[in-house]
C-alpha cells in the first residue's frame, strides 16, 4: 500500500515538473514575441501614445477655459479635416464652422454617400482630371446578325386547280425568271374539262333564254344564276377573270388547262416534271420577286428599347464586302425568343440587281438618336404670304408702304410665323415652345397643336449657340440641322446630300435632343449600383450614386443623380475610390461608397491630403487635436 502511494506521489511530481518547465519555455517565448512586436512597431505606438497626449492636454485646456464648451467642435461641411475648438470661417473656402459634437460623425450633403480629399501631389501623379456634366448629341448603335428571307408580300405558289397530267412544261428549271403572266405549264384534266363545258352550257342556256319571247322572268333570271354560278365554280378554282372572259368569248371547250405566273420574279422551287400525274392542290412552283427582300435581325433583349418601327439600316453581307445596303425597319415581333434572349426585327431591303440571295448571313446597323427627335420642315413647305397694306399720307394721297406680315396668331404653326415672333423679343425674354416641332411658340404655357405635347419655357440667348459641326458638348439641350437618316448625329447648317459614307441620301432637316451625359471613365459599377465622384472643391470629392442609360460610344447618358455643370472626375475616378475604400474613416463617415466600409487603413494613405496636415500643424494643440479626432473618431 505504501509502496504504491509512493509510486502515485512520484507520478505526480515528474507532471508538475514537466508542466512547470513548459511553462517556463512558453513564457520566455511569449515575452520574446512581445518584445519583437514592440520593437516592431515602436513608432507606431509612439504615435499613438503622443496623440493621446495631445488630445487629453487639448481637452484640460479647452475645459479650463470653456467649461461648458468642452464637449463641442466646430467643423466646415467642405473641408471635414478643418476643425476649430471655437466658432469662425473655414480658411480655405471662407464657409462658417458649423457646430456638432466631438466626436460625431459628419453629416454629408443630401446625395452625398462620401466625401475624401485627395493631395495635390496625388492627384498630379494619378493625372486626375475632371470635366463638367453637358448635354451631348449620343447616338446608341445596335448591331446583330441577320439572315435574308424572300418579302412574303411578294412570294407565290403555282398549284394544280384541277387533277390531271402535266402535258408541257414552259419553265422546266429552277432559276429561271418569269414575267407577269406568262405561261408556266399544260395539265390535261377531265374534270377541267366537264367543268368548262358545265360553263359554256349555262351561258348558251342563259342566251337562248334571253332571246326566247315566251319564257318568263322568272325562267330568264334562273338562266343568269346557272351561269353565274358556273363561272363562280371556275373563277373559285383559281381562274382569273381575263381567263374566263377568253373561254367566253371563244365558246369553246379545252381539255388542257394552262397555268400562268400571277407575277415577275425567279423560280424558287420546281416540284414537277413533264407527263407527271398531279392531285388538286399539288405545289408546282415557288416563285419570288427578289427586287425587295426581307432581313430578319436577331436584337438582344437588352437593345430592342431603341430599334422602332421606319428606322433606317445599314445592312453588310460578307460576300460583298466594302458595299453597304440601306433598308427599314418594317416590322417587330412582339414575343421574345425564349431561348435566345433576343426579339426578330424585318428589315426591308431594296434589291434589284439581286445581290442579297435568300438565305445568305448579314450584319444589320441600327443607329438611334438617346434622345428625343423628328423631322421638321420639309424642302417644299408653303410660306405665308406678305401682305401689302396701303397707307395714307397727310395729303390724302394713298402710297403703299414696304409689305407687312399679316399679324402672328399665337401658338404658331410655322416657321416664318415664329420668327416674326421671336424677332422683336428682347434678350432674357421668357417664351414657349415646343420640343418637335420649333415653328411652335406662344407667349404662354399650353399644349402644341400638331402633336399635342407640353410647350416648354425658354428664354431668349444674347447670342446664337455655337455650331454643331465638331461639337463635343453643349449647353443647349436642342439641336436643329440637316442630316441624312442614316447618321443622326452628322448635322450640318446646309442640305443636301449625305458623304458620311457614300451611302447618297438627301439631308433633311432634323430637331434632336441632346442628353445630359458623363465619360465612360468617370462611371465606378460595384456591382449593386453606379457611382460617379463629383468634385466640391479642388482636392475634395463628393460620391454619388447615379442612373445610367446604355452606353453610347465613349459617353453614359445620365437618367439621375447628376445635373448639368457639375464637375465629375473623368480621369483618376479608380484612385479617389480607392482612397475613399482604404481609408473608410476619412471619407466624412460615410465609408466606402462600394459597400466596403469595414476595411481597414493602410500606411501611408491617411486621406487626409496636404490642407489636413497644414491645419494640424498651424492649428495649435486644441486644433489639431480635434482634427485628429474627426478623422479617427469612429
Amino acid at each position: 500500500m505504501d509502496t504504491s502511494e509512493e509510486t502515485k506521489g512520484g507520478f505526480l511530481r515528474r507532471v508538475m515538473f514537466f508542466l512547470k518547465l513548459v511553462e517556463i519555455r512558453l513564457r520566455f517565448v511569449a515575452i520574446l514575441v512581445i518584445t519583437a512586436l514592440v520593437v516592431g512597431y515602436w513608432d507606431t505606438l509612439q504615435n499613438y501614445y503622443e496623440r493621446w497626449q495631445r488630445e487629453r492636454h487639448a481637452v484640460e485646456i479647452v475645459s479650463a477655459e470653456h467649461p461648458a464648451a468642452g464637449a463641442v467642435e466646430f467643423f466646415c461641411p467642405m473641408h471635414p479635416f478643418v476643425v476649430r475648438d471655437r466658432a469662425g470661417n473655414c480658411p480655405i473656402c471662407g464657409m462658417n464652422l458649423v457646430e456638432r459634437k466631438k466626436g460625431a460623425a459628419v453629416e454629408l450633403p443630401e446625395g452625398v454617400l462620401s466625401r475624401v480629399q485627395v493631395s495635390p501631389e496625388r492627384i498630379m501623379q494619378a493625372g486626375v482630371k475632371v470635366e463638367p456634366v453637358a448635354y451631348r448629341l449620343l447616338m446608341r448603335t445596335v448591331r446583330s446578325y441577320a439572315t435574308i428571307e424572300p418579302d412574303e408580300t411578294r412570294l407565290a405558289r403555282i398549284i394544280a386547280r384541277f387533277p390531271g397530267r402535266v402535258d408541257d412544261l414552259m419553265v422546266n428549271a429552277t432559276g429561271v425568271v418569269v414575267k407577269q403572266n406568262e405561261p408556266l405549264a399544260r395539265i390535261y384534266s377531265p374534270k377541267y374539262l366537264s367543268a368548262v363545258q358545265e360553263f359554256l352550257q349555262a351561258l348558251t342556256s342563259q342566251r337562248d333564254t334571253e332571246k326566247s319571247s315566251q319564257a318568263s322572268a322568272d325562267v330568264k333570271l334562273r338562266a343568269r344564276e346557272i351561269a353565274d354560278y358556273a363561272r363562280r365554280r371556275l373563277a373559285l378554282a383559281g381562274f382569273t377573270e381575263e381567263q374566263l372572259d377568253a373561254i367566253a368569248a371563244s365558246g369553246k371547250a379545252d381539255e388542257h388547262v394552262t397555268l400562268y405566273s400571277p407575277l415577275g420574279g425567279t423560280v424558287l422551287e420546281k416540284n414537277v416534271l413533264l407527263g407527271q400525274d398531279v392531285e388538286q392542290g399539288t405545289v408546282l412552283y415557288t416563285i419570288a420577286d427578289l427586287s425587295t427582300v426581307w432581313i430578319q435581325a436577331q436584337i438582344i433583349e437588352s437593345d430592342i428599347d431603341a430599334v422602332k418601327i421606319g428606322m433606317s439600316v445599314e445592312v453588310t453581307a460578307v460576300s460583298k464586302p466594302g458595299e453597304i445596303f440601306y433598308g427599314t425597319v418594317d416590322f417587330i415581333l412582339p414575343t421574345v425568343n425564349l431561348e435566345t434572349r433576343s426579339v426578330k426585327v424585318r428589315i426591308v431591303v431594296t434589291n434589284r440587281e439581286g445581290k442579297l440571295k435568300p438565305g445568305m448571313y448579314v450584319t444589320a446597323v441600327i443607329r438611334s438618336p438617346i434622345g428625343r427627335y423628328g423631322q421638321i420642315g420639309t424642302p417644299n413647305e408653303p410660306k405665308p404670304e406678305a401682305l401689302t397694306t396701303p397707307t395714307v399720307k397727310a395729303s390724302g394721297v394713298a402710297a403703299t408702304s414696304a409689305p407687312l406680315r399679316r399679324p402672328t396668331k399665337l401658338p404658331t404653326t410655322t416657321e416664318a410665323d415664329a420668327k416674326a415672333f421671336l424677332a422683336p423679343l428682347p434678350a432674357g425674354a421668357d417664351y414657349y415652345d415646343c420640343p418637335m416641332h420649333p415653328e411652335v411658340v406662344s407667349d404662354k404655357p399650353g399644349d402644341c397643336p400638331k402633336c399635342g405635347m407640353h410647350l416648354e419655357k425658354k428664354t431668349k440667348a444674347t447670342k446664337a449657340p455655337a455650331a454643331i459641326a465638331g461639337e463635343t458638348s453643349s449647353t443647349e439641350q436642342w439641336a436643329e440641322g440637316y442630316a441624312c437618316a442614316m447618321h443622326l448625329d452628322h448635322l450640318e447648317p446646309k442640305g443636301g446630300t449625305c458623304t458620311v459614307c457614300g451611302c447618297g441620301m438627301e439631308m433633311v432637316k432634323w430637331r434632336i435632343e441632346r442628353v445630359l451625359s458623363i465619360p465612360e471613365s468617370a462611371d465606378i459599377d460595384t456591382g449593386i449600383r453606379q457611382i460617379v465622384y463629383v468634385e466640391a472643391t479642388p482636392g475634395v470629392y463628393d460620391a454619388h450614386a447615379v442612373v445610367l442609360g446604355p452606353r453610347a460610344g465613349v459617353f453614359y447618358p445620365v437618367i439621375s443623380g447628376l445635373s448639368p455643370g457639375e464637375r465629375v472626375v473623368a480621369q483618376g475616378s479608380f484612385l479617389i475610390d480607392a482612397e475613399a475604400r482604404l481609408n473608410p474613416t476619412a471619407t466624412g463617415g460615410g465609408g466606402a461608397p462600394g459597400g466596403m466600409s469595414g476595411m481597414p487603413a493602410m500606411p501611408g494613405m491617411s486621406g487626409m491630403g496636404e490642407g489636413a496636415k497644414k491645419e494640424q500643424g498651424a492649428g495649435g494643440a486644441g486644433e489639431g487635436a480635434g482634427a485628429m479626432v474627426h478623422q479617427h473618431g469612429k
